[in-house]
């Protein structure tokens, strides 16, 4: 039995930029609108223990013939107080040609191809990308600011936070590594006024983000999938176009239990076919380009099962 390849978020980190992360999050949607490769729905619990919330994700994917891929993320958290007090995530790899496996470390990889899909959502969707609103200053946002700007080449990159102290270790943090001007703000509107894009990844369990707030044509490229949070105002979410990455997962995110919507929401053609970013990604929806349609991420195997394939064909030389 072949020994199991072991590698690290510091090796992952120091292979994978964030245009080669964005490369494969792009691979992985465009595979998955010609129907390439699988991502079955994920596998969820919650439960309470000892005053915290004990979140546990399995993920599976697969290329059939080449590469299959299962992520488990365990987190502990307050969604009450936008506390995370612990976290751990892997993802399994094995390589069916050679029958060898890998196990990475996924806290990297998972942060980067979350911002990937946001910036992707800007990249097939918005009329202009000069200037990025995000929404929030956590690792998933400082991951938007850097595939972002490695996507899409803004001009400006703006975050909000009520806090000052994480708005300036985001500024500190994301300027040296971009090309766009970082500029972070304490207020939402402040953050808004003039944007091209918003991106929002605050873990919140009320709506931070209304109809009032986005001009109709503004683009929206919203982090989510989890049922205990909501970020977008039933009204705002009603009002607009949904692109999903993955239909079923999104229907069950918090901001689709808030305002009870179902699969209405979502792009559709001509024969009630859903429309994904799988179909973004290949260009069949031009024709929505520039109208502000959300495209709404509720995280999918398939991206950390291309990121991982990048890594270990690196580290392995295949």
């Amino acid at each position: 039995m072949k020994e199991k390849l072991r590698i690290s978020d510091a090796e992952i980190a120091g292979i994978l930029s964030a245009e080669e992360v964005v490369d494969s999050c792009d691979r992985a949607f465009r595979l998955y609108g010609s129907g390439e490769v699988l991502n079955p729905p994920r596998r969820e619990d919650v439960r309470r223990t000892e005053g915290a919330d004990v979140f546990r994700l399995e993920m599976p994917a697969a290329w059939p013939g080449r590469y299959r891929a299962r992520k488990v993320i365990v987190e502990r958290s307050d969604v009450a107080s936008g506390r995370l007090a612990g976290r751990t995530a892997v993802i399994e790899l094995d390589d069916l040609a050679t029958g060898r496996s890998a196990e990475l470390d996924a806290e990297y990889l998972t942060n980067m191809r979350t911002g990937a899909a946001g910036a992707l959502g800007v990249r097939y969707l918005a009329a202009s990308a000069e200037v990025l609103a995000i929404l929030g200053t956590g690792r998933i946002s400082r991951a938007l600011a850097l595939c972002a700007d490695a996507a899409l080449g803004p001009r400006e990159i703006r975050a909000t936070s009520r806090s000052a102290a994480n708005v300036e270790a985001f500024a500190a943090f994301v300027q040296p590594k971009v090309n766009a001007r970082i500029r972070g703000t304490y207020a939402i509107g402040d953050c808004l006024e003039g944007a091209d894009a918003v991106l929002t990844a605050v873990p919140t369990p009320r709506p931070i983000l209304r109809r009032r707030d986005v001009g109709d044509a503004v683009h929206l490229s919203v982090i989510a999938g989890d049922p205990r949070t909501a970020q977008l105002d039933p009204g705002l979410l009603n009002s607009r176009e949904v692109v999903a990455d993955h239909p079923e997962q999104v229907l069950k995110s918090g901001d689709f239990l808030l305002a009870g919507l179902g699969g209405d929401r979502l792009a559709a053609d001509g024969e009630g076919r859903v429309l994904t970013i799988g179909d973004a990604a290949l260009g069949r929806l031009g024709d929505r380009r520039g109208l502000g349609a959300i495209a709404y991420f509720t995280g999918m195997a398939i991206q950390d099962l291309m990121a991982a394939v990048q890594v270990y064909e690196r580290v392995t030389g295949r």
